[in-house]
């Protein structure tokens, strides 16, 4: 009687070394392309909260802030401090107020947004944006 032979089944190595050079390739192109949409998600939840803040300083203004003192996120109607806390900005800071149109608000990064900073200054309506910029690289 002849023996039966055996089947052998499985992938060989070559298959599988293909396989991995595949994975690396679409990795290499893929983590770019995912820290573009970090740095804009970033850009994104600091424009919000920093609008945010905006919207309070004019209900602040409305119920009779003074344009002569700047007021703390606490006092602004509305608005926690725990509601602010996002993924990367967790910090807001109201830099100065002239009156419903002029004002500039500081938003600072936390966790992957640690030591970047974010500015909307708002002069008589107009509203720019800074920042998203490293502030540990001061020397």
């Amino acid at each position: 009687m002849k023996a039966k032979k055996q089947k052998k089944s499985g992938f060989t190595l070559v298959e599988l070394m293909v396989v991995a050079i595949i994975v690396a390739i679409l990795a290499a192109v893929a983590i770019p392309l995912m820290s573009g949409n970090t740095d804009a998600a970033m850009a994104t939840e600091g424009q919000t909260g920093c609008a945010t803040v905006a919207t309070g300083i004019k209900l602040w203004l409305v119920e009779g802030g003074d344009t002569n003192s700047t007021p703390a996120i606490a006092e602004l109607p509305g608005i926690s401090v725990d509601n602010l806390k996002g993924n990367y900005f967790d910090t807001y800071e109201i830099n100065s107020v002239g009156g419903p149109n002029t004002y500039t608000i500081t938003a600072t990064g936390r966790g992957k947004a640690a030591g970047k900073e974010l500015t909307m200054t708002v002069a008589d309506g107009v509203v720019t944006w800074s920042g998203l910029v490293d502030t540990d690289d001061e020397e």
